[in-house]
């Protein structure tokens, strides 16, 4: 192999690397925004539950009207 070549293949390597390594933790904070995500929707939940639970009923959407049903 010439100089040259193993140069090219040296920098290819590590651009290679590099790319896996961030690539590595773009997925990790993924994944944490999703747990996130997951929990703000449990929350949610737990609250409209609440709510429905207190009050006895819910509101419910007619899309076809656009108006608010009881």
């Amino acid at each position: 192999m010439t100089k040259s070549t193993q140069k090219t293949f040296t920098f290819f390597l590590v651009a290679l690397s590099g790319m896996l390594l961030l690539n590595c933790k773009s997925n990790q904070e993924e994944a944490q925004a999703v747990a996130r995500a997951k929990a703000r929707e449990l929350v949610f939940i737990k609250k409209q539950a609440d709510y429905v639970g207190e009050h006895g009923h819910k509101k419910e959407y007619d899309l076809k009207t656009g108006r608010v049903q009881e």
